[in-house]
């Protein structure tokens, strides 16, 4: 099941799905919610990763959901994807002056190696609104951080 998927111009994307969910929100997660496996593609310029096994939180998706739709209303501010005790993958949208967003990140796949992938790309803010309702899918499937469905 697809999570989200950020669109850029020219084939750019960051996409995240989900393959498994883990535990009991009460029991599990430091974030809130479930902790889950997710795949993780990013396709930005030249460079590509396609990682099969990044361990998330329903939580953290929450919040970055509950960011993005404040900026995308008003047209300012930041969204950020992390972790609270990983860092593995981490993202930030933020919205300039001119109404136009660019997301900044970083992946690194193993934290006692050096190899980091740092990106930035100018998202269509188009998909913003299917990043919401994706968001709000899981949570209808899984509840909220405590796991208390609407």
């Amino acid at each position: 099941m697809e999570i989200f998927c950020l669109n850029g111009y020219a084939n750019e994307k960051i996409q995240l799905e989900l393959i498994d969910i883990l535990g009991f929100p009460e029991e599990t997660s430091q974030e809130g919610g479930y902790d889950i496996i997710c795949r993780l593609l990013i396709q930005i310029g030249s460079y590509h990763i396609n990682y099969d096994k990044l361990y998330s939180a329903t939580g953290a998706l929450y919040r970055f959901s509950d960011e993005l739709k404040s900026c995308y209303m008003s047209l300012k501010g930041k969204a950020q994807y992390k972790l609270l005790l990983e860092n593995d993958f981490a993202f930030e949208i933020e919205m300039k002056r001119s109404g136009h967003a660019v997301v900044t990140g970083s992946f690194q796949e193993r934290p006692d190696k050096q190899n980091v992938l740092s990106f930035e790309m100018e998202p269509d803010q188009s998909c913003f609104p299917s990043v919401f309702q994706k968001i709000d899918m899981l949570k209808d499937l899984y509840g909220d951080k405590f796991g208390v469905k609407k």
